[in-house]
């Protein structure tokens, strides 16, 4: 399966989930803490770095954690999955908002308010914007960032976790190897095979990828199901785990 994924170009064309599928993620809506298994380490990015709102257990919905083991089994047991962030507080929203839009001025201090703020939007969504996601997708539990590591060391994706790049998207390595971009042709390849990896083995198990960001995916959230063209999609998570 591992040479499958591989071996098999990153398109964005995905099967529509039957009723019965939808309605197993219903029923499997629950919160739940997402290292349930060895293979399965959250590494809490933002509490790192103090982000507000940011809670001690990183959490998502039930179904998100059955699907993961579900990967893993098609996996040789070398390979596992790295978490980086999954549920999002709407005060966390907020903050990790301001926090790429201040890295982005200081890359950019000629840009004005209004181009920072409209660069920041293409990585992340503002709570406060409902034109968009009626629930930001992380906000739902339906929205995991997240890498694959082999033998405990993560896979070269090329870019880091939350690095605002065009390499980030995820298919920029689908291209032809371009010169002069940072990469020597042997990094090019590997890490469009690991790219392809991560994708192949999450779309297989129904996740959708944002398309800017090779570590975000989406089961059950808004962005799945305007992806997908559908009507149902999960609540915030929120209320739930800070009731």
């Amino acid at each position: 399966m591992k040479k499958q994924f591989y071996e098999t170009s990153i398109d964005f064309i995905y099967n529509k989930p039957s009723q019965e599928n939808i309605n197993w993620l219903k029923a499997n809506a629950k919160p739940m803490p997402i290292d349930q298994n060895f293979r399965i380490k959250s590494l809490h990015s933002y509490k790192d770095i103090k982000l507000k709102g940011v809670l001690n257990l990183m959490y998502t919905r039930t179904a998100l954690v059955i699907k993961l083991n579900q990967i893993l089994e098609h996996l040789p047991h070398n390979f596992s999955f790295l978490i980086f962030d999954a549920f999002r507080t709407i005060e966390t929203q907020f903050d990790l908002f301001r926090y790429i839009y201040e890295q982005q001025k200081d890359l950019h201090p000629a840009l004005s308010h209004e181009e920072l703020f409209a660069i920041t939007k293409e990585f992340i969504v503002h709570p406060a914007e409902k034109s968009l996601y009626e629930i930001p997708p992380h906000n739902s539990g339906g929205a995991l960032d997240l890498t694959l590591a082999l033998d405990g060391q993560a896979l070269n994706m090329g870019t880091d976790f939350d690095c605002v790049s065009e390499c980030s998207q995820t298919i920029w390595f689908e291209q032809d190897y371009i010169q002069g971009a940072g990469y020597t042709k042997d990094e090019w390849f590997a890490i469009r095979k690991n790219r392809r990896l991560l994708f192949n083995a999450m779309k297989r198990a129904g996740f959708v990828n944002y398309t800017a960001e090779w570590w975000h995916y989406d089961l059950g959230d808004c962005h799945w199901a305007k992806t997908l063209d559908l009507d149902w999609y999960y609540p915030s998570l929120e209320s739930e785990l800070l009731e």
